[in-house]
């Protein structure tokens, strides 16, 4: 070999050196390390720290430079323009197995494993033009393994041209590893200054190597400390827990986790942390990346908590939801959903999804087509999805009545509805319609009796009461004094008689919503004064004084004139029963925000507490000890509450026993003309 090639070859080692291309070799006597710009060139009897400079002058001389040629380097090739090799040291022979006798006898393509070994050396000097002198190869040794070999080459002329491959063996070596040599500057640069939270952890020992400045800042604890914890410290799980995740991280069983990590502050937080094993100068290492997700499974706790609400609200109401996606035709359903329809639920867990067909089944098919055409409506016209059908149910065979509501969700092309389990109340609906319908036929039956009543009581009674007052007035002849008290019993009673059949007849009405009001203007002073004298024969027989007092503002009022003095008149003669002798009843009626107020006071007996519930309920008497004394039947204040009413007014009573009553009722004023 030329002496040119030599100094080339020695000066090409001495960059690769800086560069930290020339691996540590300690064979033989001189040993050449990685490092930058200051290196050392170690013999056996001294060591000696030198600059570039140094190192340069090292290399002048022959002992070094000898060595570092034949075992500095893991290969140096010298090759001719046609391929053959000149020239071989011998660490490649040990790394490559052949001898450097049979290497020189052969050529570059003998060693070649690519597919482009035919005309790698005739494109080699544009290799090394475009990527700047630094390429990959493959080489097979002598008993078959591959080796792959990153090369710096160089053309030279001595005085022919040749080619200088120094080569290194990466076989072994991921890109991550060859990131972290060739580029390492860059890759901690990433690392140190990422916004993730990262980690370096030795699998072996749980030591945390080296944490980033985010994680720094979100564990509280500054490098030094970071880097001298174990991460069980971290991890609340036990050590052995801790181990045996890792190891999963380790080969590569798993790669993403969810722990607990504690911070510095005691706080204990959510994360989820995504390993993977890298292997950094030689060490296997678990390269961690940390996410915190603690608001989000807050999130998803809240989620699970109201999906639990809604499953345990959907069985207590019978009520399940259902989606229908239009796009593939699957049916999604809730468990009671799937109760409802009769379908085993373990399906569910099963297929997730049912198709549209798998519920048209279960639909009796008379609905089939009512369902289909409703489904179109809402999704083509949006009319509300909102019917009622009938399924039978696979599990059992039972008939039940179905209620579902839907709407479109167009967004995602799909129907979202609820179904609802109605039989039970389709039961009690058919109940009630035929309990209504029995009392609808006992309220005619009612009516054709009070009709019959009206025509076969009242007729006799009004003959039996016309009759006895043409006895009373004498027309057939002078009564005695016997005859005229027992004739006045028998036109009394008629006429109490009479007037209970027509309360009577007037509360059926009122109750079949038979009754109607016919509105006139009048003046309610003209109408007090009116029942006032209806009063006084009572009154007189009683020697009890009645007052009336209009207030001027109370002028007309547009209401049932005939109802209003029989609501007062019935309110007024109940105040003089129920009054002792020599007491007081006074009528009053004013006006307060567009309704007349008017109120029957009396000194009477007052009702107790526990009757005033019963005050207006018909055939009732409050005070049941004065029943014998004071003859009636109750109607006369369920009367008049069902008159007030009918106004739209209300009545009500306020009573102190020993003390009297006062009975108030309210009517709208009306519209005037």
């Amino acid at each position: 070999m030329t002496q040119v090639v030599k100094g080339f070859i020695w000066q090409k080692c001495y960059i690769l050196l800086k560069r930290g291309f020339v691996r540590m070799k300690k064979e033989g006597k001189c040993s050449v390390l990685n490092g930058g710009d200051v290196c050392s060139v170690r013999t056996n009897e001294d060591s000696v720290d030198c600059d570039s400079s140094s190192v340069s002058n090292e290399f002048d001389t022959d002992s070094c430079n000898e060595d570092v040629m034949e075992h500095g380097i893991d290969g140096y090739l010298c090759i001719s323009m046609h391929g053959q090799i000149l020239d071989v040291n011998e660490a490649y022979c040990q790394l490559i197995g052949y001898s450097r006798a049979e290497l020189l006898g052969m050529t570059l393509k003998d060693l070649d494993a690519s597919d482009h070994r035919d005309d790698f050396v005739d494109t080699l000097p544009d290799l090394i033009k475009q990527s700047k002198d630094r390429f990959e190869l493959t080489h097979r040794s002598k008993d078959g393994r591959l080796f792959n070999l990153e090369v710096s080459a160089t053309c030279v002329e001595s005085p022919n041209k040749l080619f200088i491959f120094i080569l290194k063996d990466i076989t072994g070596i991921n890109r991550a590893d060859k990131l972290i040599q060739v580029n390492g500057d860059t890759y901690r640069s990433l690392f140190k200054h990422n916004k993730a939270v990262m980690l370096l952890i030795d699998p072996e020992n749980s030591d945390i190597i080296d944490a980033n400045i985010a994680a720094c800042a979100y564990y509280g604890w500054s490098q030094d400390e970071m880097t001298g914890k174990k991460i069980y410290e971290i991890n609340i799980l036990s050590s052995e827990k801790v181990q045996a995740e890792m190891q999963k991280a380790v080969r590569e069983k798993r790669n993403y986790f969810i722990f607990r990590h504690r911070l510095a502050n005691g706080d204990i937080r959510d994360v989820e942390v995504y390993s993977s094993p890298v292997t950094v100068d030689s060490k296997n290492l678990l390269y961690s990346v940390i996410h915190d997700i603690t608001e989000r499974k807050l999130a998803e706790d809240e989620l699970k908590t109201r999906e639990m609400q809604l499953r345990t609200a959907q069985k207590i109401g019978h009520v399940g939801s259902w989606s229908i996606d239009l796009n593939s035709g699957e049916v999604f359903a809730s468990e009671e959903a799937f109760r409802i329809y009769g379908l085993d639920v373990k399906t569910l867990m099963d297929v997730k999804t049912l198709i549209i067909d798998d519920i048209q089944k279960v639909t009796l098919p008379e609905y089939r087509p009512m369902m289909n055409e409703a489904l179109k409506s809402l999704i083509r016209e949006r009319i509300p999805y909102d019917i009622q059908f009938k399924i039978k149910r696979p599990n059992d065979g039972a008939i039940r009545d179905i209620h579902s509501i839907a709407e479109y969700y167009a967004a995602r092309n799909s129907v979202v509805g609820t179904i609802e389990d109605i039989s039970e109340r389709k039961k009690a609906e058919d109940t009630l319609l035929h309990a209504k319908m029995v009392a609808e036929a006992a309220n005619r039956s009612k009516d054709e009796f009070m009709a019959t009543m009206s025509h076969e009581l009242k007729t006799p009674l009004t003959s039996v009461i016309g009759f006895s007052d043409i006895l009373l007035d004498e027309g057939f002849g002078v009564l005695d004094e016997r005859q005229v008290r027992y004739v006045n019993h028998i036109s009394d009673a008629g006429k109490h008689l009479l007037k209970l059949i027509n309360d009577v007849l007037d509360l059926s009405k009122v109750e079949a919503g038979k009754m109607e009001l016919q509105y006139e203007i009048f003046s309610v002073s003209d109408a007090v004064d009116e029942v006032q004298t209806l009063l006084s024969p009572l009154s007189m027989n009683k020697h009890i004084k009645v007052d009336a007092k209009v207030d001027s503002q109370v002028d007309t009022i547009n209401a049932d004139r005939i109802k209003f003095k029989q609501i007062l008149y019935n309110l007024g003669s109940n105040a003089i029963k129920f009054t002792h002798e020599n007491g007081y009843v006074t009528i009053d009626a004013r006006c307060s925000d567009g309704v007349i107020l008017v109120s029957v006071k009396d000194t009477g007996f007052g009702i107790s507490d526990e009757d005033l519930d019963k005050r207006f309920h018909p055939f009732k008497q409050l005070n049941s000890y004065l029943t014998n004394e004071y003859v009636g039947t109750g109607l006369g204040l369920a009367l008049a509450k069902k008159f007030v009413e009918l106004h739209e007014g209300r009545i009500w009573v306020e009573s102190k026993v020993g003390e009297g009553s006062t009975f108030t009722f309210s009517i709208p004023v009306g519209k005037m003309g």
